[in-house]
């Protein structure tokens, strides 16, 4: 994909993405106003249940294609990728069948689920398998390169039929299964929209005059199930992170108090779609960069996508903790009592977004399994601390078990990254950037909550002054990194003799070596030297 394809494809995705996370925060902004805090709870519990079990079905396929289908295609072997899919699909379909027969056992089971979670997990059940088939064709399309059409269909199509759905139940005046139903049935709209688009898709693909045949079956399966079964353990254990509190503190508090902390945790991973965007974006360039041993343009990526997190993350995580109860109020009565919960998550992701992309860095290096351990940590963290906090502080016991598990996996990936990978961002960039983040949203938050409060009249008087902030500084940069590049000698890298220019695998575009940047100091020329220390070897010879 060239520079001006990859950036159109990147603003797409991340317009998307916004949107999807827009529309989720309606969903639980319906759901909450109209059903109160219990029936937000129960509501909860079973969209936790839905998705850990689709992720379980998965078990990382999808993420297989990803990498599968854009190696057959590069090689010119696109008559390939049916078998592909065939050895992703049948384990996968059986797998999500065996899942959805275990739900319904659950289910149908007196006192395993809660009276009025059970029905309604009877209810869904049968959308595992489609939701499992519809995963995979998420997959495909990102690894035959349509990543601006998935993104559409799983963060606008996908949950805008869904807040509609939910709606009409809520206007209707409909309960738990009728919810439950507005949440599944649009899994399957969307299935049968994505696998007609996949259908025209694969008739295309054929052999490239010329091209080796395909490997043999037994040789793909073995390959794709080594890899994709490991990112499934990790998928999983992402899953329960995510959820794995809403339900426990359903099981000690209740469903009205899973209601509240629910709230609670859709508004906290609002901000994280910043991050999602920026590691679809910005992996290949860390891929390319560190399949040379380019470690300068590696930590200038670093660099800049971490700036550009603290940026846009610390005043959204800011406003949260100046007006919480003023974000919450809007959910209906009886949401406020989050405000402590919100307070020491929303100070937690502070720090753990400060690290940047340091999840996509691992990655791309790849340490898969340096990610599985982390992450396996993170979950021992947040199940032990859940147990023994949430009887005792309740709401801000299950916020503290979640920052700490956060701060865990953050942790340990930034250890790994700076010490055992030698990359790092440029902490002076870093420092800079938050400081300005911080003094811009605090300042003015500080201000209009002493005039106004930090309820619904100060947020939305903090809100415009923010936006007006932001603005201005959008446009600084945008000045400066015009002229930057109207500058001589900022368009080109200049190649040291005796090296060689850094190698683009098919698919991917080159690190942006030489190119002019908006952010001081994340230049390549800034950020170290090319090659890795003298005695130390590359990184993909390990």
């Amino acid at each position: 994909m060239s520079g001006p394809g990859l950036a159109r494809s990147g603003s797409l995705t991340f317009a998307f993405v916004v949107t999807g996370a827009g529309l989720a925060f309606g969903a639980t902004l319906v759901v909450s106003n109209a059903a109160g805090a219990a029936a937000a709870g129960q509501f909860f519990q079973v969209v936790a249940v839905l998705a850990i079990a689709t992720t379980v079905s998965t078990f990382g396929a999808d993420t297989g294609l990803v990498r599968s289908l854009p190696a057959l295609t590069a090689r010119g072997q696109g008559d390939g990728v049916a078998a592909v899919l065939r050895i992703a699909a049948r384990p996968v379909l059986l797998l999500a069948a065996g899942v959805a027969a275990t739900a319904v056992l659950l289910a149908l089971l007196p006192g395993v689920l809660p009276a009025e979670v059970g029905p309604a997990v009877l209810l869904a059940a049968p959308f595992l398998v489609l939701g499992a088939l519809l995963n995979l064709a998420f997959g495909t399309l990102r690894g035959l390169h349509r990543v601006p059409t998935f993104s559409f269909l799983q963060n606008v199509a996908l949950p805008s039929l869904r807040v509609a759905a939910v709606a009409a139940v809520v206007a209707a005046g409909g309960g738990l299964l009728a919810l439950t139903a507005a949440w599944s049935v649009p899994v399957a709209a969307v299935a049968v929209a994505a696998l007609l688009l996949l259908r025209r898709l694969l008739r295309g693909l054929d052999r490239a005059p010329g091209a080796a045949p395909p490997p043999p079956p037994d040789r793909q399966r073995r390959a794709f199930w080594s890899f994709s079964s490991a990112r499934g353990v990790t998928a999983v254990v992402e899953a329960l992170l995510e959820w794995l509190d809403v339900l426990l503190v359903a099981a000690f508090l209740g469903p009205a108090a899973a209601g509240v902390y629910g709230v609670v945790n859709r508004c906290i991973r609002v901000g994280a779609m910043l991050d999602h965007t920026a590691r679809i974006v910005t992996g290949p360039s860390i891929s390319a960069a560190l399949a040379v041993d380019d470690h300068a343009t590696a930590r200038s990526v670093f660099t800049r996508t971490t700036a550009v997190l603290v940026a846009g993350a610390w005043p959204f995580y800011l406003t949260l903790l100046l007006f919480g109860p003023g974000v919450l109020a809007v959910f209906g009565e009886g949401f406020g009592s989050g405000y402590p919960a919100m307070v020491v998550i929303a100070s937690a992701m502070l720090l753990a977004v400060s690290a940047g992309g340091v999840q996509s860095l691992l990655l791309m290096a790849g340490r898969s399994r340096w990610q599985l351990m982390n992450k396996s940590a993170a979950l021992a963290v947040a199940v032990a601390l859940n147990l023994w906090l949430i009887p005792q502080w309740g709401l801000v016991g299950a916020a503290t078990a979640w920052a700490a598990s956060v701060l865990t996996d953050t942790g340990l990936a930034l250890f790994q990254s700076v010490r055992l990978l030698g990359i790092s961002p440029r902490w002076s960039v870093v420092g800079a950037t938050a400081a300005a983040a911080a003094l811009a949203t605090g300042a003015s938050g500080l201000g209009v909550r002493a005039l106004l409060g930090p309820g619904i009249p100060g947020l939305l008087v903090h809100g415009a002054v923010l936006g007006l902030l932001l603005a201005a500084a959008a446009g600084v940069l945008l000045a400066r990194r015009r002229a930057a590049q109207q500058r001589p000698g900022t368009t080109a890298p200049a190649v040291s003799p005796g090296t060689t220019a850094p190698a683009v695998s098919p698919g991917t575009t080159a690190p942006a070596v030489g190119s002019a940047s908006a952010v001081r100091g994340t230049a390549e020329a800034d950020c170290g030297p090319k090659r890795p220390r003298a005695g130390k070897d590359p990184l993909w010879s390990r």
